[in-house]
């Protein structure tokens, strides 16, 4: 009972829909037949061809005859003529598409039930353009070419095909039941005829959609852009062809509502021009970036703004949409470099396929008759035009994906906040030494992995990511690097382990590291007063709670005075006690071994 009355209730809203649209046709008619005729002419030829109009705008093509005496009068052999209008004010198409996408995404709500109000919409429009039909066909001099059947699928697909995409669109988003039991359907099916991972399929499939979105509007947002430049450079041009048609202000405001149903078209050709096709304006006429090459125009002043060919640097104009694709790869950020190459490459392809697709249903309903003579020909060459535009979009994409994989991999490098956590601090900078958080502060920002979590995690030592040393500059000063012997060109030249060093006693070597052969000194060995002193405040970090000269002697009241002091810890002793030249060797690796570039503790060789 729902999924009836949802039914009922999209036919009437697509019933209103026809009529409010045909109502708007039906007063600029009335506004011609007043204003321009006086009321003087016949009110079934004003109405007609109104209604004649409307379907136009809905894809069915009229034809229109001139009788030998109006042929007579206008200077031509006195014959009748009759001829095709086929090319549909697009801005009343639109209008139409937009209050039907509207209505397919609200019903898109109601799950399974509103499946009905899709084709109870596509119903009622339908029925109302072939009522149209049959009402305007015995209509002063303008008879339709179309019958019911063909007028009722036009409308259907001008009405019922956004309703059911927007329907489509909510059912996936929402996840409705029966979207979850139709994919898993498809995927049952592919997984019998053997194609491997059907659920990646199906997930690249999904990627390539939102891709080709996104290229089919940049390509229609940069075409627009084209042809209000156009409009901005060659003002004066347009100004001119109107004045040359001496319309009075009637006139004008209803040559400008005519380009105004008219707008999506010019920019769809904007489009065309900027792949390098180009369109036609009549047959054999031709205007690219490349040359142009037309005839007498239709009285249309917006058609003088078409642009001349750039010449030698034609070429970039389509250079401009493969700029767009790079952007738009370049934009897919993180998610190119998760992907694998193959599947990257397949879901750009998928999108510029589909884009392609796209954009040829826009040069289709672009392309149509204009008139008698040359004009039964004008708008982009379909196929053509749409294979570029797929091509340079494609291949942009392709390139900024690229381009966003190596960026990132290049620039996965430690930030200021890991550099201050491995140098001790909290994440604030408390304990810190003034100067040294604000030149941590300064440095710049940079791409850090997520760290890893559990056990393996916490017992792993962190390695600093491989990248430029350039953000190290400002703390270097800071940390010392063996003293006053160190040499003055000792430079990082291997990632770092900032590792906590292990407590030692008062009788470990400052040089040997844990794991090696070498025995503790003993005895007389063991380093005495002012060199213990030193050697605990380099290496235990418990024992730096004081000034550098002084160092309890009792290891207990250290560790308790540490526990007390620990949030006024000196910042130059802790340095110390992180300092980069306290690292343990490799295991396996001989003591007298030296890393590049540093010195140990303690040796001068």
């Amino acid at each position: 009972m729902r999924a009836i009355l949802t039914g009922v209730v999209a036919t009437i809203e697509a019933v209103a829909v026809a009529l409010a649209s045909l109502l708007a046709v039906a007063a600029y008619a009335f506004l011609v037949w007043w204003l321009g005729f006086g009321l003087a002419a016949e009110p079934g030829a004003v109405f007609g061809g109104a209604g004649a109009a409307w379907l136009l705008a809905h894809f069915v093509p009229l034809s229109a005859e001139i009788s030998a005496e109006a042929m007579q009068v206008l200077g031509f052999a006195p014959e009748a003529l009759t001829f095709t209008v086929s090319l549909a004010p697009l801005g009343l198409t639109l209008a139409t598409a937009a209050f039907a996408a509207r209505a397919g995404w609200r019903f898109g709500a109601r799950g399974g039930a509103g499946g009905l109000g899709v084709l109870g919409g596509a119903v009622g429009f339908g029925a109302v353009a072939a009522v149209v039909a049959s009402a305007v066909a015995p209509g002063g001099g303008v008879s339709i070419g179309i019958g019911w059947l063909a007028a009722a699928g036009c409308a259907a697909v001008v009405y019922g095909a956004p309703s059911g995409v927007a329907y489509l669109a909510r059912a996936a988003r929402d996840e409705h039941p029966w979207w979850i039991a139709a994919i898993g359907a498809t995927e049952t099916a592919l997984g019998k005829l053997r194609i491997p991972r059907p659920a990646i399929v199906t997930r690249v499939a999904g990627q390539a959609v939102r891709l080709a979105a996104a290229l089919v509007t940049g390509y229609v947002g940069i075409a627009a852009l084209g042809f209000a430049l156009t409009l901005l450079t060659r003002f004066a041009l347009v100004i001119a062809a109107s004045e040359a048609l001496q319309l009075d202000l009637t006139g004008t405001i209803l040559m400008f509502l005519l380009q105004l149903v008219l707008l999506p078209v010019f920019v769809i050709w904007s489009g065309a021009w900027l792949t390098g096709s180009g369109f036609a304006v009549g047959v054999g006429s031709s205007a690219s970036p490349f040359g142009q090459l037309l005839g007498p125009m239709p009285g249309i002043p917006v058609l003088a703004a078409i642009p001349d060919g750039w010449g030698s640097v034609a070429v970039l104009a389509p250079l401009l949409l493969v700029l767009l694709g790079i952007a738009l790869g370049i934009g897919l950020g993180d998610a190119a470099r998760r992907q694998s190459m193959t599947r990257l490459v397949s879901q750009i392809v998928g999108a510029a396929i589909l884009a392609g697709l796209t954009i040829a249903l826009l040069n289709w309903t672009a392309t149509g008759a204009l008139g008698p003579g040359r004009l039964e020909a004008v708008g982009p060459d379909v196929w053509p035009a749409a294979g570029l535009a797929a091509a340079e979009l494609g291949l942009g994409c392709l390139l900024g994906a690229l381009a966003a994989r190596a960026d990132i991999a290049r620039r996965v490098v430690a930030g200021p906040g890991e550099v201050a956590a491995r140098l001790g601090f909290r994440e604030d900078g408390a304990g810190a030494d003034p100067d040294l958080r604000a030149r941590v502060s300064e440095l710049p920002d940079a791409a850090t992995p997520a760290p890893s979590t559990g056990p393996a995690a916490d017992a792993a030592d962190p390695e600093v990511p491989e990248g430029p040393e350039e953000w190290l500059a400002p703390v270097a000063p800071l940390v010392p690097h063996g003293g006053a012997e160190a040499d003055a060109d000792d430079q990082l030249t291997e990632p770092l382990d900032f590792d906590p060093p292990t407590a030692r006693g008062a009788g470990s070597d400052a040089g040997v590291a844990p794991g090696d052969d070498a025995e503790a000194p003993t005895g007389d060995e063991a380093p005495q007063g002012d060199a213990a002193a030193a050697e605990a405040e380099l290496f235990d970090q418990h024992a730096a709670t004081g000034p550098v000269d002084t160092v309890p002697a009792d290891a207990a009241a250290d560790r308790q005075a540490s526990q007390e002091a620990d949030a006024e810890i000196d910042a130059d002793a802790l340095i110390e006690a992180y300092s980069w030249d306290n690292v343990d060797l490799e295991p396996g690796r001989d003591d007298d071994e030296k890393r590049a570039g540093w010195r140990w503790p303690g040796r001068k060789g």
